[in-house]
């Protein structure tokens, strides 16, 4: 008899891990799905900020770009305009672009 009562209980004791399988299933595809949204969200969101940084990241560096350009446009400004300078002090008078492009100089 002592058989048949172990028998019983290992019965019901399968039976409970069973449902007990079957509930830890049900829980870990809830929590998956769930772990899964938020995940998708944080992604989303760590997107847009890598984005936004990117961008500022252009932004300085195009900045950048033409504040070194300008200054080099501004130095070759200076110095044709010294040029011009000298030039009219010893005396010489070159033409003016305009006219040196147009072929009319006289």
């Amino acid at each position: 008899m002592s058989d048949i009562v172990k028998g019983i209980g290992n019965l019901f004791a399968s039976i409970a891990e069973i449902f007990k399988g079957i509930f830890s299933t049900i829980f870990d595809v809830i929590r998956g799905i769930f772990v899964t949204i938020f995940n998708l969200f944080q992604g989303a969101i760590n997107a847009v900020i890598g984005l936004v940084k990117e961008t500022f990241n252009l932004a300085e560096g195009a900045v950048g770009f033409i504040i070194g350009n300008f200054f080099i446009l501004g130095a070759l400004a200076a110095a044709y305009f010294g040029y011009q300078y000298i030039q009219q002090r010893q005396g010489k008078r070159p033409a003016p672009i305009s006219k040196t492009l147009t072929g009319k100089a006289q």
